[in-house]
């Protein structure tokens, strides 16, 4: 199979989705998130792959969803995302919601495919990045890796990085969703977000090992043991409280903080924006150094 964002690959029974838009960040477009629907579709009816490794091209795993094309979700009336999104009731909060649930339902789909899946994490991952990461089975990560959800500052919610509770538990997901910083590899293995943290030359070769070694059980056994321990957080809510994620956020693009971001993108575009955004947070990277720099002042 041959697609324009993403390389598909099988040896043995391990597959390879490798993000292939480097020279975007590997942001998330629409084309791109259609193509991993298409991947699945192919693993479906592929009773012989075992083991799906998610990594990507260039430094970073995924800086999100693209914005440029996005712009936020629906673009500006002069310049609408889609023909659809000129439509005044398309930035109506019910219509948020409505492709927000169906964004996290696509997502859902490659939590339960029937494959263990494997994530490489190099460079950034952060906002739309997360809700891939999320739905991983496993994630190793560079020691150097970036992990985070700069959009919480100021332009919505959690979707499938809603899976943060599960993985951080809820005051770790509090403390850093409230601020927006970003953590490291190191920290995000510590804390439960990532499998291992090794050195950047290193985690590709390291999730290949450990594939290798699942790719050994049947496939019928691997998805029993994820059917079995997914069914524990479904059981706990996990499904429900990220569609109440998807609900808030919606509620939340609809506010004031959203409507400043769309004025600067408007007169100066997405990169002045994001830079106004985070532009409080620039000097430290966590409160934890500002704290540390201000003892020593």
């Amino acid at each position: 199979m041959e697609f324009e964002h993403l390389i598909y690959e099988k040896e043995g029974r391990i597959a390879t989705l490798t993000l292939n838009r480097p020279h975007r960040g590997n942001a998330l477009c629409r084309a791109l998130r259609d193509e991993i629907d298409l991947v699945l579709d192919d693993l479906d009816s592929d009773d012989d792959t075992r083991v799906l490794v998610v990594k990507s091209n260039g430094k970073n795993f995924c800086t999100g969803y693209d914005l440029t094309e996005w712009a936020y979700l629906w673009g500006t009336a002069e310049t609408p995302s889609r023909p659809e999104d000129a439509r005044p009731h398309r930035r109506a909060p019910i219509f948020s919601r409505r492709e927000f649930h169906e964004s996290r339902e696509r997502w859902m789909r490659l939590w339960r495919i029937r494959q263990a899946t494997i994530g490489v994490v190099k460079g950034a991952c952060v906002a739309g990045g997360l809700d891939l990461a999320g739905v991983l089975d496993i994630v190793f990560t560079a020691e150097d890796a970036r992990f985070g959800q700069p959009e919480a500052r100021t332009m919505g919610e959690i979707h499938m990085f809603g899976m943060w509770p599960v993985h951080l538990g809820m005051r770790r997901t509090k403390e850093w969703l409230f601020t927006g910083d970003e953590m490291t590899g190191v920290e995000a293995a510590e804390l439960g977000l990532a499998n291992r943290a090794v050195p950047a030359d290193e985690v590709e070769a390291v999730a290949y090992a450990y594939a290798e070694r699942v790719a050994n059980v049947p496939l019928e056994m691997i998805y029993a043991h994820k059917e079995s321990t997914n069914r524990w957080w479904d059981a706990m809510g996990i499904t429900a409280a990220i569609a109440a994620a998807n609900d808030a956020d919606a509620m939340a693009i609809a506010g004031p903080a959203m409507a400043d971001f769309e004025r600067i993108q408007r007169a100066s575009g997405v990169r002045a924006a994001v830079e106004d955004r985070d532009a409080p947070f620039r000097e430290y990277r966590t409160y934890w150094e500002a704290y540390q720099a201000g003892k020593q002042r």
